[in-house]
């Protein structure tokens, strides 16, 4: 049993007592300002018009097209901005009924008012996230080809784009708050991504689609989406110096770096101009930015890959010199099973959570539950 596996796992148990006498349901997701042609797929896959004041619940899918943003609003008080040229799924997204939870009023919740579990994947494009303080039994992940980014809040980016046809570059910032980053291709556990720094990772993609699940439209089985000739990256990013952009098939290179002035101030431009949020997050953004050091003044460093011998690589600047490796919050774990792939191991165990917990919900629900043996 892996080291996510194991830790989700005890999350679980950790969550039963809180959600005996509670019921697990599907939460609610509003969507608020819509700049430009965005689209709404359903699970089966039907495709509809997005548009302000929409609610929908898991499975569903958002594509925006070039100059377009998207504000999906959660019922667990986060945020979510779907960036211009980004494809999007709320893959799982369930918490625990409370009398908080108010239709409507989700972005006035100051903290989550019950444990949830949410999965959203991000098969291309950038996503930008608010989220409100959550409860410790809670999981919110955003997960891509590459990899998968736990967040705890408080700000945070999450970028996908191919780089070519044997590779994906995943890039995860936090603004503010605490995230973590796994990559599924690399023989180390959650690198933690502390406040003002982003970390890039090129890996060879995995399929995002769940078991037994067809791809999302717009991709083709087993990959993510082709990038056409003279295409650029998202707008508002930037290129650290030093990183590649492309990478063999099995080769993974992986970056810690400061975000700089220019990426933390568009973060909060988008918060300003994208979404219904108080106008005091933005502000607090771009307080932020203007501490942030410019890009020519950043040098990236190498985050070696750990692994379980005496032989371990020194990460190093961009010169060659030794640096300090990044904090990693628990134990080097083993690479994703190849078999099965990294995103559908991942799909799995946050399944077998949600199941679980409902099956004890359920169970604590009968007037007299049946002994087991």
């Amino acid at each position: 049993m892996n080291t996510l596996f194991r830790s989700l796992t005890l999350a679980v148990l950790a969550l039963l007592p809180a959600v005996a006498s509670a019921a697990l349901q599907n939460g609610k997701v509003q969507v608020g300002m819509v700049k430009g042609t965005a689209t709404l797929f359903d699970p089966a896959s039907k495709q509809s018009a997005l548009a302000s004041g929409r609610v929908f619940e898991q499975g569903y899918r958002v594509e925006t097209s070039a100059s377009s943003t998207a504000e999906l609003i959660l019922s667990n008080g986060s945020t979510l901005i779907v960036n211009p040229e980004s494809l999007v799924e709320v893959r799982t997204f369930r918490q625990v009924v409370s009398e908080l939870i108010v239709d409507g009023e989700y972005q006035k919740l100051e903290k989550e008012p019950s444990p949830s579990v949410t999965e959203i994947v991000v098969t291309r494009g950038k996503v930008i996230g608010e989220v409100r303080k959550l409860n410790p039994q809670s999981s919110y992940v955003i997960k891509t080809p590459v990899g998968v980014a736990r967040i705890r809040g408080t700000i945070y980016t999450v970028q996908y784009s191919s780089v070519g046809p044997n590779a994906g570059k995943l890039v995860v910032g936090c603004v503010k708050g605490s995230v973590e980053a796994t990559v599924f291709a690399a023989n180390s556990g959650p690198v933690s991504v502390e406040p003002g720094k982003q970390i890039s990772a090129t890996a060879a993609p995995q399929s995002t689609a769940a078991p037994g699940e067809a791809p999302a439209p717009g991709t083709q089985p087993g990959t993510t989406e082709t990038t056409q000739p003279g295409t650029t990256t998202q707008p508002g990013t930037t290129t650290q110096p030093g990183t590649t952009e492309a990478a063999s098939a099995g080769s993974v290179t992986i970056s810690m770096a400061d975000m700089d002035k220019a990426t933390i101030s568009a973060v909060g431009a988008t918060i300003a101009a994208s979404t219904s949020l108080p106008p005091s997050i933005s502000q607090s953004v771009e307080a932020q930015a203007q501490l942030a050091p410019s890009a020519d003044q950043i040098t990236p460093v190498n985050v070696s890959t750990p692994k379980t011998t005496a032989s371990d690589p020194v990460a190093t600047k961009a010169d060659g010199t030794p640096a300090e490796a990044p904090k990693t919050t628990t134990a080097p774990m083993a690479p994703a099973s190849t078999s099965t792939g990294g995103g559908n191991a991942l799909d799995a165990t946050i399944s077998k959570i949600t199941d679980t917990v409902q099956q004890v919900v359920e169970k604590q629900q009968q007037p007299n539950p049946s002994p087991t043996m």
